[in-house]
């Protein structure tokens, strides 16, 4: 049976924990050869270290343009034309509104909007007509829920990017498109509930699926949009959320 991105090369920044590792495994699972970026490389070396699919593992630093033009040497040196990009690097600070500091504003907007779009931006000498942009939005890009402003609005952006991407590329044949996931069973999920499982309980409460989602469910979606399987989808943006938002 083929696997669905055999020996295609694809890049994902973030892959170290959570999502981006799921997606990660996921990848190399269906065949393909991946350059792997996080700025935690020593958890990233432990996941991928010894793997013959995984071309190269840096330490980047995806809010630094500087830094991510080693990926682009990386990449370079492979000779090699890009299947997929994954820029996986998000999260950020949440406080109310008149506790936000220009410093958290500026990190939220930098850690998701800043990082994807250069990261893309560097890597779209090597796409070709069959290549794929796929971004990491949120349900928090259009749901506004408190205490989160600016990263509400940065995965607002991010939903946004995916679609100027297409816009733009479309003609050089490159796709782009966002997943927004709901809750899922990541790091940052386990810091927003602290442990409380009333909190907990009363989310799952309101996902007809009935689960938080695994980073694997996104993961498979991810595989989807980079993979040929959605030669017809562009600019669109999938919502993975267990029907959290389906209210």
């Amino acid at each position: 049976m083929s696997k669905l991105l055999d020996k295609e090369l694809c890049v994902i920044t973030g892959a170290a924990n959570g999502i981006g590792r799921a997606i990660a495994e996921r990848f190399i699972s269906e065949g393909a050869d991946l350059i792997v970026a996080d700025f935690d490389v020593e958890t990233a070396k432990k996941v991928y270290e010894g793997n013959s699919q995984v071309v190269d593992i840096l330490k980047v630093d995806a809010t630094d343009v500087k830094d991510l033009e080693k990926i682009v040497k990386s990449v370079e040196e492979t000779g090699r034309k890009l299947k997929a990009v994954l820029p996986i690097v998000g999260n950020g600070p949440q406080n109310p509104i008149p506790e936000i500091t220009p410093e958290e504003f500026h990190l939220t907007m930098d850690l998701n909007v800043f990082s994807a779009f250069f990261t893309v931006q560097k890597l779209i000498p090597f796409m070709s007509s069959k290549s794929s942009i796929v971004l990491i939005s949120s349900i928090a890009g259009f749901q506004g829920g408190k205490n989160s402003i600016v990263y509400n609005a940065a995965k607002a952006a991010v939903r946004s990017m995916a679609r100027s991407f297409t816009g733009e590329l479309a003609e050089k044949g490159i796709r782009a498109n966002a997943i927004s996931p709901g809750p899922t069973e990541t790091q940052a999920f386990t810091d927003f509930v602290h442990g409380d499982g009333e909190l907990r309980n009363n989310i799952i409460s309101q996902l007809p699926i009935g689960h938080i989602g695994k980073p694997s469910e996104i993961a498979a979606v991810a595989l989807f949009l980079a993979s040929d399987e959605s030669s017809y989808v562009t600019g669109a943006e999938i919502i993975a959320d267990g029907g959290f938002t389906n209210k």
